[in-house]
């Protein structure tokens, strides 16, 4: 009965106090109000309450009421240390002294503490240990009973409780925080409608898109966020519902929309049911604006547009390739070249569509592209529908992607046969223009062996029966006449259209046969020639009419630079990497030196009007580099100019003529 008479006011002031823990007080707040009461009621000269860390292993002291005992100033305990630290690691009451089952090591501690009583009490919840509440007395004061140990062990969980509530409280509110970041983040504008097609939660991607306060938009029907014409265009109503009813996602598509005051803005919606099991709660509307990229799309199918019409317009073959030298792409132009469709070529090797020769060296040059070689322009043939073959001039260049590895290949080919017709009548006309300044001279080349043979004739018939005269006049009307013929000939091989192959050519006999031609256009000029030719200069190959044509120019040239008579020196050698070098060098006037780099263009001519349509070097050049030689010019004004031909010799080499090549030209 007395132990009955000791709990009633205990329990009395548990249910006095009981209203703090629903008073809303923050933890930070409500937990020295706690303790101070229990001091109060179990007259405690001092209590705390410690938490554990994360960890739990330490004890950190939280909240504290009355005079802190030395014993207890420490803010931290390890776990195994002191009666709070053995209560929390145990989960069991402790009352000192009289208390039950207590560790003699640690009532032999308590003693020398100068603390008369102390009880210690777990704070649990949800089956854990969150901390330890102490109530301590002096040395002065009287053990604690166990009504003061019932009334801890309930208040304890009460806090328990209060602690572990707070702390979800913080986890819901950090995560809360949390998941509004990410939606916060979300470059998305995000709206979430409810059963009653209402808006009740927007970020801020939302708010700031559509210039909208949180206010004045959660809470509201979709109609009165959105504008009418965009609701029913988008049928967001009936699409919602039938989220509710299906519980399935809608993939929406593209709708426009303009805020008031911004310009239109291009969005792409999705709709996706948010559930609580299989039953959808809310409806989330995800719109991602791509203004921008329907901008850059339509930029890019305009640029792509355009680029496909400047290819299909385009002349010249443009061909695209893989990596591999497979057809991708096949304009228009190389249809209407090779009588091909795309569709005839596309996924073919291009070097299989050269011709069988060139087929070898258009493999080369694509894969050496591939490797990420550079390759200059090459003429290789292409074979038609009806297997003619067609000179195409090549330009290849790769296609890199971001990091520099080739994903393709660009073959741009031009048509070369117009130009070729074009070339032949140019030369042709050139031919023509030089045979005019030839004429004089020929016709006194052929003046003399006529007038010779004319000579022995009447002295034959005057003297039939002189027999040494007859065999004189034999002779000499023989020799006139294989000198007339020569000429014939050398002047039927120069006027006349050249169709012979490239072969192998001795270009002492070139240029014998062209000095023969103009050795009186020289002699008419007063121009000594003077010839350095190396003996056993090797062959060369090409086309001996072209080559004679370009010798047959530029000595024209050298004579023409000096009308008042001077020297050409005409010098051959064996040059390095297997060339063989011509040179022309005159003493004449010379070539000023802003005109030096365009003698070769076509038209330019420094010669008065009526005496040259500046084609003559022009051609020359062209020739030169069809027999893949170089032609260059040097100059000083006033000392005279030199023009230096390289062409490649023969493979063998050794054809060269056993005759002296600096033996003067037999003029009869």
């Amino acid at each position: 009965m007395a132990a009955g008479r000791a709990l009633q006011p205990t329990l009395a002031e548990l249910y006095r106090g009981w209203p703090l823990f629903s008073s809303g007080l923050s933890l930070d707040d409500m937990m020295p109000r706690a303790l101070e009461w229990a001091a109060q009621v179990t007259q405690a000269s001092h209590a705390c309450l410690m938490l554990l860390d994360d960890e739990q292993q330490t004890l950190m002291v939280r909240a504290t009421a009355g005079p802190c005992p030395g014993a207890l100033a420490a803010a931290r305990f390890k776990l195994g240390e002191g009666l709070a630290a053995w209560t929390a690691q145990n989960g069991q009451p402790m009352r000192v002294p009289d208390g039950q089952d207590v560790p003699a090591y640690l009532a032999e501690a308590f003693a020398p503490a100068h603390l008369a009583a102390a009880v210690c009490v777990p704070l649990h919840a949800q089956g854990h240990v969150l901390g330890v509440m102490n109530l301590i007395r002096l040395a002065q004061g009287a053990p604690f009973g166990e009504p003061a140990l019932w009334f801890a062990v309930m208040l304890a969980d009460r806090l328990g409780i209060a602690v572990h509530h707070a702390r979800l409280s913080m986890q819901l509110a950090s995560r809360e925080q949390f998941v509004t970041r990410i939606l916060e983040s979300v470059p998305s504008s995000l709206v979430v409608i409810d059963r009653s097609l209402r808006v009740v939660s927007v970020n801020r991607n939302f708010l700031d898109k559509a210039r909208r306060e949180a206010a004045t938009t959660l809470g509201r029907k979709i109609e009165v966020i959105f504008p009418h014409v965009l609701v029913e265009t988008m049928h967001l109503d009936h699409k919602v519902r039938d989220i509710f009813r299906t519980g399935q996602p809608l993939e929406g598509g593209k709708v426009t929309y303009r805020a008031p005051g911004l310009p239109t803005r291009i969005y792409y919606y999705r709709l996706m049911p948010l559930k609580t099991g299989d039953v959808a709660d809310h409806v989330m509307l995800l719109m991602d604006d791509i203004t921008e990229r329907e901008q850059l799309g339509e930029e890019a199918r305009q640029a792509e547009r355009h680029l496909a019409s400047v290819v299909d317009c385009a002349n010249d073959l443009v061909v695209s390739l893989d990596a591999q030298g497979r057809i991708v792409s096949w304009n228009p132009a190389a249809e209407r070249v090779s009588g091909l469709r795309l569709d005839e070529v596309k996924h073919r090797y291009l070097a299989s569509l050269c011709a069988a020769e060139h087929q070898p060296t258009m493999a080369e040059m694509l894969s050496g592209l591939a490797g990420g070689k550079q390759v200059r322009s090459i003429e290789i043939n292409l074979l038609t529908v009806d297997r003619q073959e067609v000179p195409i001039a090549w330009n290849c260049s790769p296609m890199l992607d971001s990091n520099a590895h080739v994903v393709g290949i660009v073959a741009v080919g031009r048509d070369l046969r117009e130009r070729r017709q074009l070339e032949a009548q140019l030369f042709q006309s050139a031919k023509m223009a030089s045979l005019g300044v030839m004429a004089g001279g020929i016709a006194h080349e052929l003046r003399n062996p006529l007038g010779i043979i004319s000579a022995s004739a009447q002295l034959l018939l005057e003297r039939p029966h002189d027999l040494e005269l007859l065999s004189q006049c034999g002779q000499k009307i023989h020799t006139a006449t294989r000198r007339a013929s020569s000429i014939i000939e050398n002047l039927l091989k120069f006027a006349r259209p050249q169709h012979e192959q490239v072969r192998e050519v001795d270009l002492h006999a070139v240029l014998e046969e062209t000095i023969l031609l103009l050795a009186h256009q020289m002699a008419l000029q007063k121009v000594a020639l003077v010839k350095a030719l190396q003996p056993g200069l090797p062959w060369a190959s090409g086309n001996a009419a072209l080559l004679q044509q370009v010798f047959a120019n530029l000595i024209l040239n050298a004579c023409a630079a000096m009308p008042d008579g001077g020297t050409l020196t005409l010098t051959t050698r064996s040059a390095e990497s297997g060339l063989a070098e011509i040179s022309f060098r005159d003493t004449g006037l010379g070539i000023p030196s802003e005109n030096l780099p365009k003698i070769f263009d076509p038209f330019f001519t420094t010669m008065p009007v009526g005496q040259g349509v500046g084609l003559g070097l022009s051609i020359s050049y062209s020739i030169i580099q069809q027999h893949q030689g170089t032609i260059e010019a040097s100059s000083q004004p006033g000392h005279g100019s030199t023009f230096t031909v390289r062409l490649p010799v023969t493979p063998q080499g050794n054809g060269a003529s056993q005759r002296n090549p600096n033996a003067a030209p037999t003029h009869g």
